[in-house]
């Protein structure tokens, strides 16, 4: 098992917090505080949830009503397929 450096890192600052770890083993990853600052950013806007594209869902709701909205077998099944293979993945 690989950590990261922000899980290494992360690890350490609650260490430190619980105050079993002294100042002088503070840093260990050699990411400069730009680079961790903008891990956590980026993490922060990876939990926020998706953009909603109000265009697409209208048109899709719109389909919908109206009996226009086809897929095809092979197309739910492609859908499946990739779903499976994605969360083996995982």
């Amino acid at each position: 098992m690989q950590l990261s450096d922000r899980e290494i890192q992360n690890t350490l600052d609650l260490l430190k917090k619980k105050g079993l770890m002294g100042e002088e083993e503070e840093k260990v990853c050699d990411r400069s505080e730009e680079e961790i600052e903008e891990v956590r950013e980026f993490a922060r806007r990876m939990g926020q949830p998706p953009e909603v594209r109000q265009d697409r869902i209208e048109k899709l709701k719109r389909a919908l009503e109206t009996s226009t909205y086809n897929v095809t077998g092979e197309e739910i099944a492609k859908k499946l397929i990739g779903r499976m293979i994605s969360d083996k993945l995982r």
